[in-house]
């Protein structure tokens, strides 16, 4: 009997320590099925990382605040029914223009690239993402390392993606169940 209870024990600790192991990597994981979809230009696997409605309300919020703190402001009192027309404006030009940045194909462009799509996607260079061998040229390191993502934790629940190349631009992916993430909110330079 105390045989038995000296094998369970470390059996429990082993299973728990590789479940948490297995929650932490989780979004490693993810990242780097993106990575192919990216690498394949498959946007239809990368959407099953996006949950699109709350990305969509996050960029609009992020550009109105953006757009507000530029603009100028009515004075408190005034009664002209001009004085906000530009918020009125800025509001329906940011909800168009994040609803059609924020397509499968546009979430492919910004997060290959770290730039906002305009116009059709580029066509990717297959041999740029392809390493080689032994052989491949510092060029061959830099395009992997441009498309390499890093993640930091910003919480149980929320990790931050990007490059080492350029941190600015960031990608937020919240945690959805125990093993799955969906991007939620986008950092992007000129954004």
């Amino acid at each position: 009997m105390k045989n038995r209870k000296s094998v369970v024990f470390p059996v429990l600790v082993a299973a728990a320590l590789g479940f948490a192991t297995l929650l932490y990597v989780s979004p490693y994981l993810a990242m780097q099925s993106i990575k192919k979809a990216i690498d394949a230009g498959d946007s239809a696997a990368l959407s099953e990382f996006v949950d699109f409605p709350v990305l969509r309300e996050n960029m609009k919020g992020r550009l109105m605040r953006s757009l507000a703190s530029k603009l100028p402001k009515a004075e408190p009192g005034s009664d002209n029914p001009l004085a906000n027309i530009g918020q009125a404006i800025g509001g329906l030009v940011v909800g168009t223009a994040v609803d059609q940045l924020v397509t499968p194909a546009g979430i492919m462009v910004m997060m290959e690239t770290g730039r906002v799509a305009r116009g059709p996607a580029p066509a990717t260079d297959p041999a740029a993402g392809n390493g080689g061998g032994g052989g491949a040229g510092a060029g061959a390191g830099e395009a992997d390392q441009r498309k390499g993502f890093s993640l930091r934790y910003q919480g149980f629940g929320k990790v931050r993606a990007f490059r080492q190349s350029d941190p600015g631009t960031a990608f937020i992916f919240r945690r959805e169940g125990l093993m799955g993430w969906k991007l939620v909110n986008m950092e992007l330079e000129g954004l």
